[in-house]
């Protein structure tokens, strides 16, 4: 990704037009993206152990939870993937639900590299009582 003066240009593009997709300032959706990243990991691990054991149904409230979260930070291809595996498990595919886990896990993967880069965007030229264009307070 393309720098300017040590600053992540791109990073900040997208985490401003996320700003501006939940109306939210800066602060709280890079706390709130925090958040999924440190849950990130777990949600993954539950989600397989439930699908490895057997249990549908706690996967698929792992999979809505995953899928919903992902949605709201723009991680499309994560909320998809969270979608179709729920969609497998229903089913009882267990081929696809074996390769629909391997894609999620790819996708959120790649989601958290980008979740990473907007999470670690500096306040852009913000003082105290100021937001950021395209963020509301």
């Amino acid at each position: 990704m393309p720098e300017v003066h040590g600053r992540n240009t791109a990073a900040e593009k997208e985490l401003r037009a996320l700003c501006s997709a939940l109306h939210l300032d800066a602060p709280v959706v890079r706390r709130f993206i925090g958040d999924y990243l440190r849950l990130l990991q777990f949600r993954l691990d539950r989600i397989d152990r439930d699908l490895s054991n057997g249990d549908v149904p706690a996967a698929a409230v792992g999979l809505l939870s995953l899928a919903t979260s992902s949605s709201m930070l723009g991680a499309t291809d994560v909320a998809e993937a969270a979608d179709q595996l729920r969609r497998q498990a229903a089913a009882g595919d267990l081929a696809a639900v074996a390769e629909g886990l391997s894609a999620l896990v790819q996708r959120a993967h790649a989601a958290e590299l980008r979740l990473v880069r907007m999470e670690s965007v500096e306040t852009w030229g913000a003082r105290p009582g100021h937001t950021a264009p395209g963020c509301t307070a």
